[in-house]
């Protein structure tokens, strides 16, 4: 899958096109933080998609399970 980049930001593949680094240009971190933020959060996204989840219901007993213990 092709993902949209934004200018001041490469992805670097190796030889089997496997995604390996980020190359951000510092001028466009310094200019535009936000959209490089966004950016990276959505690559992380795709790379966790096939990855299992946890129900949010099951996270939030576990932190007040956690929080009661203290």
């Amino acid at each position: 899958m092709k993902t949209p980049g934004i200018k001041g930001v490469r992805l670097i593949t190796d030889e089997t096109e496997n995604r390996r680094y980020v190359q951000i240009d510092l001028v466009t971190l310094a200019k535009e933080p936000e959209a490089v933020d966004e950016y990276l959060d959505g690559l992380i996204a795709q790379a966790r998609r096939d990855e299992p989840s946890i129900p949010h219901e099951q996270v939030m007993r576990a932190l007040y399970k956690r929080a009661k213990k203290k």
